[in-house]
């Protein structure tokens, strides 16, 4: 089973996901951060690139 896996089954539960993957629990503990800290800079840079284009569109004529 991979984390991706593991992650989609039991959520950002440390203890379950360690026990799926055999590995220490602040190993997977780590593994959550960094899926959470990658989709909270996804939805940061998505919404400044929204944001750019707004201001594109609103600058060009129809």
């Amino acid at each position: 089973m991979t984390f991706s896996e593991a992650y989609h089954l039991h959520g950002p539960d440390t203890i379950a996901i360690s026990e799926a993957l055999g590995i220490a629990e602040h190993e997977a503990d780590r593994l959550i951060n960094e899926r959470m800290d990658r989709k909270y800079r996804d939805r940061v840079e998505n919404a400044r690139i929204r944001g750019e284009l707004r201001e594109i569109r609103a600058r060009c004529p129809a």
